[in-house]
Formats: C-alpha cells, structure tokens, sequence
C-alpha cells in the first residue's frame, strides 16, 4: 500500500486462464517478503508509460491507474482509482474493440476456492433489466 501511496498510481491487470497458476501466486506471495516474485512467476513488466506502475506483460488487459484514496472500514479495505488508460493485448481485439469472450478471463470463486472461466455473454448492461420496469 506504501508503494501505491508514494507513487500516487497503481495497475489493475485481468489474469488468463493460460496464466492462473502465476495468477494464483501472485495472490498468495507478497512482494514486499519475496524480492524476486516476478522472476519466480516466470512473467516479466514493463513501466506504464501513464503512470508509475508495472504493467504485467502475459495477461491480455491492463487498466493504468491513478490513485484517488485508500478506504479502510469495519467490512474491509479497499483502494479507488481513476483510470487513465487500458492496454490490450491483440488476441483480445475484435474491431478496435476488446472482446471479453477472447481474454479467457479468470474469476475467483471463494465459497469452493476455484478459478473459472469467463467465456460468453449472457446479457446486456443497462437494457436486459429495463424489462422489470415496466
């Protein structure tokens, strides 16, 4: 948390299914007690050229963050942000536009503690719900 206070940025980058094991350690292994977790995961960064922060090469989209404010409450913490910029990989990209049905995106499960995959739409945003207001 000191590192994303001092450089008034941070990096949100969206693990593949490729990638969940380095993913997964990313998770578990802090970087401020293992000097060398990149080199142990195997995956390499480069600087954002937005803001002081790495951008994790292997995973498929990166969001490059400024940092607003740290929250810490009675039900957790949290840290807000204002997106500046998004980098996505090619394979990601369908006419110009990222298309989340080829990140292969993984989400954490943490009632069964499993990776899943993201893989198809299955509704549209601000419309499927309008249904109900009638």
């Amino acid at each position: 948390m000191k590192n994303i206070k001092a450089r008034k940025a941070f990096t949100v980058s969206i693990a593949d299914a490729p990638h969940v094991k380095e993913a997964d350690y990313f998770g578990v292994v802090s970087g401020n007690n293992t000097k060398d977790k990149f080199e142990r995961s195997g995956l390499t960064s480069e600087k954002s050229s937005m803001v002081d922060a790495p951008i994790i090469e292997e995973f498929p989209i990166c969001m490059e963050c400024e940092f607003i404010e740290y929250q810490d409450g009675p039900y957790g913490c949290g840290v807000v942000g204002k997106i500046v910029n998004v980098t996505a990989d090619e394979k990601v990209m369908k006419d110009g536009q990222i298309d989340v049905s080829l990140v292969r995106a993984i989400a954490f499960d943490p009632y069964t503690h499993g990776y899943y995959e993201v893989k198809e739409r299955v509704g549209d945003a601000f419309k499927d719900g309008m249904q109900l207001k009638k």
